[in-house]
């Protein structure tokens, strides 16, 4: 447990304790080769014009010519593939700027490199809430000049009919923009397709009502057979993430503002969520495993579907291949009213770290060359998560292809919402997700006090700056 962690939970006891007094309550313990590397395209010499106020960037390529700029990345994974991206920007770009390779194995010890300032790279790639973490001690660069700019800008690289368009950069931002997005993880419903044809249900559940009523099939199919031992299971199996909290209240229409730079949440939403959720749980309609992944439950009719993010489709992919006519799964939004569905998401960024100019600008060429399309597909083969620049299944058709799961959330009309990206985010979105772990351990009594609770958490983390 980190000691953003501790920090929190301490001041919810102490809140609760003020507010609340109940007997002691205890939360359930929740607990295939890839296609080839496409050769990349050097980048055109003029963007789409776009309107500005700013001047164009000034490009000196004898100033620019040898320099090195040094890409921190948090990926532990095929370093050769990380390697060869590299290797094909050095050969390709025309200003002879030469990039190499940082790893740090994983998002936490690059967040920890990111706060204790040990992190000397130009160019730093990682979840955004980690690179506008206030604790870090590194500064970064404001890169509205560099995206807005009519000759070597890249707005153009997101693309308007994206179903992430209105997560994009805009021209003439009033805010300064420290992360550009480039790429997406989202909390999804991976649901056992072919278990459900078995039941009979009727087709993928998108409004919460179809959604509780199969779920309820799951647990009585697994009342009714001769096995004791999954008695209570069938239903939708719980994570308790952080992304399950916020794909929650996103269901139920919450969204985020802010107020005198403080996080603002929609206690309409947190009602009726915390609600459902309890009387589901209360219902068998949804439960917990005794296992830490849900891997397993899910492959052997345990769970008809369970709460889980897009990072972790290749871990489900290993106990259960997707294109396995009698073993199918897929992923779908989380359940909404209206029947449209939700996902939530939270953003992985591109930032350039102050540096002289010529090397800010060597930086800013290789991400704006990071974020072509043919680089963009490769990029999805090492994260596995959603391109930011275009809809996943035609920026990266090739592996939406190899992984039938990996896009099907996407539906026409889905909601979409982006976790804030600001300063505190990587403090507040595990303020969310602990009110959401007291739903299952409280009576709903109790349910205004976890608000009023929340919305005190949040007021002690400002969201931006001030």
């Amino acid at each position: 447990m980190d000691k953003n962690t501790r920090k929190i939970r301490s001041l919810w006891l102490l809140l609760l304790s003020l507010l609340i007094v109940l007997s002691a309550c205890q939360p359930l313990t929740p607990t295939p080769a890839l296609p080839p590397t496409r050769t990349p395209t050097p980048l055109p010499a003029t963007a789409t014009p776009v309107p500005t106020s700013k001047p164009t960037l000034e490009v000196d390529l004898n100033k620019l010519r040898g320099k090195q700029v040094k890409v921190a990345y948090p990926w532990v994974m095929d370093q050769n593939r990380v390697n060869q991206l590299i290797d094909d920007f050095n050969l390709v770009n025309a200003w002879g700027i030469r990039a190499v390779a940082e790893s740090f194995g994983s998002d936490d010890l690059m967040a920890e490199a990111l706060q204790q300032g040990d992190l000397d790279a130009n160019i730093l790639i990682g979840k955004t809430y980690d690179l506008l973490d206030p604790q870090n001690q590194i500064a970064l660069m404001d890169l509205n000049n560099y995206i807005n700019d009519p000759t070597w800008g890249a707005l153009d690289a997101y693309r308007e009919d994206s179903p992430f368009a209105d997560f994009a950069p805009k021209p003439g931002e009033s805010l300064p923009r420290y992360a550009l997005p480039l790429a997406y993880d989202a909390g999804l419903i991976y649901y056992r397709t072919a278990w459900a044809k078995d039941l009979g249900l009727p087709g993928v559940p998108l409004s919460w009502d179809d959604f509780a009523s199969q779920m309820k099939n799951g647990l009585r199919a697994n009342l009714d057979d001769d096995q004791y031992l999954n008695n209570g299971t069938g239903g939708l199996l719980l994570s308790k993430s952080v992304l399950s909290a916020q794909s929650w209240y996103a269901a139920f229409g919450g969204t985020y503002t802010l107020q005198d730079q403080v996080l603002q949440m929609q206690e309409s939403a947190l009602d009726a969520s915390f609600r459902t959720l309890k009387q589901a749980f209360v219902d068998d309609v949804s439960w917990v495993g005794l296992e830490p992944t849900p891997y397993q439950y899910f492959t052997d009719n345990y769970a008809l579907a369970f709460e889980g993010t897009l990072s972790e489709l290749n871990q489900q992919a290993e106990y259960l291949p997707e294109k396995n006519t009698s073993l199918n799964w897929e992923t779908i939004p989380y359940p909404t009213t209206d029947g449209k569905g939700s996902i939530a998401m939270e953003s992985i960024g591109v930032a350039i770290n102050s540096s002289d100019p010529e090397t800010v600008l060597a930086a800013w060429f290789f991400v704006r060359w990071l974020l072509q399309p043919a680089q963009q597909q490769r990029l999805v083969e090492l994260h596995g998560l959603w391109p930011a620049t275009g809809h996943p299944a035609e920026v990266a058709s090739d592996y939406a292809a190899f992984h039938p799961a990996w896009a099907s959330a996407l539906k026409e009309g889905v909601h979409l919402t982006l976790a804030p990206e600001e300063a505190s985010w990587g403090i507040n979105r595990y303020v969310l997700q602990d009110a959401y772990l007291r739903v299952y351990g409280l009576e709903p009594e109790y349910f205004a006090s976890i608000i009023d609770v929340l919305k005190q958490t949040l007021a002690q983390y400002p969201a931006r700056k001030p």
